[in-house]
């Protein structure tokens, strides 16, 4: 994916173009959960690259959702960084998904991260702490082979076949004579 940088904006869900040391900064707290979303995308000093990432931040006292992290402070959900080409067209780099890399290993992962992040954007925009592996499995599974992270793909996935009289409670009679 190499795009001009106006439809970078556009696919990240800024919607206007961001000037050197610029951020769009989104957030969410969810008081029940004790945990805050927040997302940004910011342009390098030298409008080199843009960065695009989300975060988690657990509330110190709330020792329900403290015990299912391996450690303490923010927890890095997403990162993407894009650059600038000669043609002056950008396209992504990197991108980390919850500490996994998905450069190459996701077809098209350039546009479905955008598309992660921009699904991650539209459930902070209502409120809501994004529900990160639903998002994955709808945004970055691999619909190349229908693989993807193995949690969702189209092999095994065949509608079975349904036999109307059996559901009905119509038992075949056999033959009959004539």
């Amino acid at each position: 994916m190499r795009v001009p940088y106006k439809e970078l904006m556009d696919k990240l869900a800024v919607g206007y173009l961001l000037s050197a040391y610029e951020t769009k900064p989104w957030f969410v707290y969810d008081s029940e959960r004790g945990i805050s979303c927040s997302a940004e995308v910011r342009i390098g000093p030298g409008t080199e690259d843009v960065e695009a990432e989300i975060q988690f931040l657990y509330d110190e006292n709330d020792g329900r959702y403290v015990e299912e992290r391996d450690y303490g402070g923010p927890e890095q959900v997403m990162l993407m960084r894009c650059m600038p080409h000669k043609d002056n067209l950008w396209s992504p780099q990197l991108l980390m998904v919850k500490g996994e890399t998905y450069v190459n290993k996701v077809h098209k992962w350039e546009e479905k991260g955008c598309a992660f992040f921009s699904a991650c954007i539209e459930a902070i925009q209502m409120g809501e702490i994004p529900d990160i592996d639903a998002l994955m499995d709808q945004e970055l599974e691999d619909d190349r082979w229908g693989g993807g992270r193995g949690k969702r793909g189209k092999v095994g996935k065949k509608a079975p076949d349904i036999n109307a009289n059996a559901l009905l409670g119509n038992k075949p009679q056999g033959m009959k004579p004539f």
